[in-house]
């Protein structure tokens, strides 16, 4: 017994291309990472090379907070009165300084 069967494959060349070019970009990326790091640590064991890369991420954390703490203590800071001004406790306490200062 024979069967026909018909059907069709749609197959979107751009959305391939730009799935390509985005894993290519990522693959290369990669690659120079690897290479960089593989050059920057290629005398040292995979003990020294955790230490070492954790002294860099403590130096780049710090660099980071040094260069930023105005504004990451302003936005903290932001935060934690919103967050006050949210309770009942403090819209009570608020209550009570305006009744006592009559504001």
């Amino acid at each position: 017994m024979e069967h026909i069967v018909q059907f069709a494959i749609n197959i979107d060349d751009k959305a391939i291309q730009n799935r390509i070019e985005e894993h290519a970009y990522r693959d290369v990326l990669d690659k120079l990472a690897k290479e960089a790091t593989d050059t920057v640590f290629a005398h040292t064991n995979a003990y020294s090379r955790e230490n070492m890369w954790k002294t860099l991420m403590e130096d780049a954390l710090q660099s980071f907070l040094e260069e930023r703490k105005d504004e990451i203590i302003d936005k903290a800071a932001h935060m934690l009165a919103d967050r006050f001004q949210r309770t009942k406790k403090y819209r009570e306490a608020m209550g009570t300084a305006i009744e006592k200062d009559g504001e």
